[in-house]
């Protein structure tokens, strides 16, 4: 019995550790009434910063979302889902950085006080968007 647990402990020790989804990394930090930012991370093995960058702008585009800039050298690409006769643009930031040979990619929504956003809707969105990264 006691090698049993000890087999156990060492086994769960030995076990690499498994990288969330995006789904489960999506947070929301902040309310209706002082703006609110929503936040999805994948990781994606053997993805340059670069080539991540490339097919967002892609990506992005397709969901009618105009990329501003991208800065690879600092892993950071701004973004902006359009104004309309109703609202100002939204920006939309994405970090990316390398850990080993995982690229880490971060997107981040951000909305101004008085504007909502359902967080189911947003995380289909950025979480649509990070899933498709391919290396």
């Amino acid at each position: 019995m006691r090698s049993l647990v000890l087999t156990l402990a060492l086994t769960c020790l030995a076990t690499p550790a498994v990288a969330a989804t995006c789904e489960e990394s999506f947070q929301k930090k902040g309310d209706f009434l002082n703006g609110a930012a929503f936040s999805a991370r994948v990781q994606v093995e053997g993805l340059t910063v670069e080539r991540a960058f490339s097919q967002l702008r892609l990506i992005l585009a397709r969901e009618g979302i105009k990329t501003i800039g991208s800065d690879a050298n600092m892993g950071v690409m701004k973004a902006e889902n359009p104004a309309t006769a109703f609202q100002r643009a939204l920006p939309i930031d994405v970090f990316a950085s390398t850990s080993g040979n995982l690229l880490n990619v971060e997107m981040i929504f951000t909305i101004p006080s008085g504007v909502g956003a359902s967080r189911d809707t947003v995380k289909k969105y950025l979480c649509g968007a990070l899933n498709q990264l391919l290396p």
